[in-house]
């Protein structure tokens, strides 16, 4: 199973910047859910990954894979 793990501190811009590329939107929450429906989302979990703001890929009920972060 791939994982990612980021590290830093509060202080580090370029950790922001990385914190800031990452976003996790709990479904159970009005933020959520507004994003949620937004973005099509049908089921949990849903992965999207962005270039920009064109959809490169989705994965519903199965995390990302490594090549997923890579691909253009």
């Amino acid at each position: 199973m791939k994982k990612v793990y980021i590290f830093g501190k509060p202080t580090c811009p370029i950790c922001e910047d990385a914190h800031n590329k990452i976003k996790y939107f709990d479904m159970e929450t009005i933020e959520g859910l507004t994003e949620g429906s937004f973005h099509e989302v049908d089921d949990i979990p849903t992965v999207i990954i962005f270039d920009n703001k064109d959809e490169l890929i989705r994965r519903v009920k199965r995390p990302p894979v490594s090549e997923d972060f890579f691909r253009r």
